[in-house]
């Protein structure tokens, strides 16, 4: 039988998704999403045929490409224990159990970085926001727990921290503006969480010319690939997720503005749906709501779904990690791929500046300043 992670990607893909609208819309396939989603369940009911051991307290937690339902044959398997509850010596030998089952799968583990294959307490997630004692590990654990985690088991431990997090961000940061009577519209935008996703943003572009400095030429190509496009991603999906409430809660302003005491509960509540869109997802939703041409739309998914193509092939590649810096500028794969991403960043400045009827004025408003 399958889990219910499979399950949950199963019926996105076999049900009126914007996935299947868009291909209805448009007339036209992108084989690769589709495959990368289909990859997905394949590795999901890989994992359950392991039967994992599971511990009170604790989620296993997949992140990466099958968190955001975009495995291709070459992916890593990104993973971490999510405690939430009193620690335990245990939890490690626990970790080290999933680590030696996980192998059987022959998949590429975690990297060197140390932000996966480990224990993550929920405590640091929640309480560690902004200050000192938020490292860039600690930031880019709580980034994708928000924007590109599934849940192998004991998903109520999961979603509680989930919940715990947005609660951090939108309950415990209220803005002054929502004291008034009523709430002015355009402030229903949570922008302790929108500036976390920005300042995570600039992070991973600022970690890639460092890792750029410290490594040479060591992956640099795939690694700049992946921050043109899927990492691109990331900052559009926590750019939709702070803007889905005026994007999608039109009917619900009148019954949350009324009480100012349940309105930040109720939207963290609200979030949470879109908390668990996969990025793509989230971005084919507002090409939807936002009735986009068929030519924004094509800009976006044909780019990306040719990106996951690329990614899916070992000899592409073998052939971006290995290939160096000065040969690039005329090498055709790499050349390729900034055309693609140039062809994802026209669509993404059509959908935000030009054809919505509502993106243009958040952006305005909450994008810059």
């Amino acid at each position: 039988m399958t889990n219910e992670a499979a399950n949950d990607v199963l019926h996105k893909v076999e049900t009126n998704s914007p996935f299947v609208h868009l291909r209805r819309l448009c007339d036209r396939e992108w084989p690769a999403i589709a495959a990368a989603q289909t990859a997905t369940i394949g590795l999901l009911d890989e994992i359950d045929s392991l039967e994992l051991p599971a511990e009170e307290n604790t989620s296993l937690v997949l992140f990466g490409s099958v968190g955001r339902a975009e495995v291709t044959k070459q992916s890593d398997l990104d993973w971490s224990i999510l405690i939430d509850g009193q620690s335990d010596p245990e939890h490690l030998t626990y970790a080290h159990q999933i680590d030696q089952c996980l192998a059987r799968l022959n998949r590429r583990g975690p990297g060197t970085t140390a932000t996966f294959g480990g224990l993550t307490s929920s405590h640091e997630l929640i309480h560690n926001v902004g200050g000192v004692h938020d490292t860039n590990l600690n930031l880019t654990r709580r980034m994708l727990l928000l924007l590109e985690s599934r849940a192998v088991n004991n998903t109520i431990v999961h979603e509680r921290v989930i919940r715990g997090i947005l609660s951090r961000y939108i309950v415990c940061d209220r803005s002054v503006a929502w004291n008034d009577h009523p709430v002015e519209p355009l402030t229903i935008v949570p922008r302790f969480l929108l500036n976390d996703f920005t300042r995570y943003w600039r992070t991973i572009a600022v970690d890639y010319a460092a890792k750029r400095w410290e490594q040479s030429e060591k992956k640099w190509a795939i690694r700049n690939a992946k921050l043109r496009m899927s990492r691109k991603l990331l900052f559009v999906a926590g750019l939709l997720l702070c803007f889905s409430f005026k994007l999608y809660g039109q009917e619900l302003q009148e019954d949350m503005l009324g009480d100012i005491d349940t309105f930040a509960p109720s939207l963290a509540n609200f979030l949470l749906p879109y908390v668990k869109m996969t990025p793509l997802e989230l971005l084919m939703t507002a090409l939807v709501s936002e009735r986009c041409s068929a030519e924004t739309i094509g800009l976006i998914l044909d780019s990306y779904d040719r990106f996951l193509a690329i990614l899916d092939d070992r000899q592409n590649r073998d052939h971006l990690e290995d290939l160096k810096f000065d040969t690039a500028a005329t090498d055709p794969l790499f050349s390729e791929i900034r055309k693609l991403s140039h062809d994802f960043q026209s669509g993404l400045d059509r959908l935000f500046y030009v054809e919505s009827s509502q993106l243009p004025k958040l952006i305005r408003k909450y994008g810059v300043f």
